[in-house]
């Protein structure tokens, strides 16, 4: 009797992890799509019209054209093959924004696929952090290898 009741457990552990396995799966799939490219949304545009959807791409050069007084950006978005989008943001643009950047756009497409209008814009930031000023001094070095063998230093006396 001991054993059924044990196999019961186990069997119902196995269901219910399944279950929560199968439930995490299938919400995953809907966010694998980070974002499409410009040739990606305009080929899926005419099913994508009714949603909010994310494009990635790089800011054209030349093509941004800001009004602050009624904080509008208008600027073609590229994926460097040919495939350009329109877009249009009402707001004031990321600090980092700037032509030839990475930019990704969230908002909805045209049914056409030639234009997006912008809910929401994120721009991509170089991972390094370079002070103002460009080149680091001597002084800077020095000071950097002080705090870093200051332990190693003491341990060699």
């Amino acid at each position: 009797m001991a054993n059924k009741g044990k196999a019961r457990w186990i069997i119902g552990g196995v269901v219910i992890a399944g279950a929560i396995l199968g439930i995490s799966f299938l919400n995953l799939g809907d966010n694998l799509i980070y974002f499409y490219t410009p040739s990606e949304a305009q080929a899926k545009a005419a099913e994508l019209k009714e949603q909010t959807i994310k494009v990635g791409g790089m800011v054209l050069p030349g093509s941004v054209k800001w009004q602050p007084e009624g904080l509008s950006l208008d600027f073609m978005m590229t994926d460097l093959k040919g495939h350009n989008i329109s877009v249009h943001h009402n707001g004031t643009p990321p600090d980092m924004f700037k032509e030839g950047q990475g930019v990704v756009v969230e908002g909805r497409i045209s049914t056409d696929g030639q234009s997006l209008a912008a809910r929401n814009l994120m721009v991509k930031h170089s991972e390094e952090y370079k002070k103002p000023g460009a080149e680091h001094s001597s002084m800077d070095k020095e000071l950097l290898e002080k705090s870093l063998f200051k332990g190693q230093q003491s341990l060699g006396k």
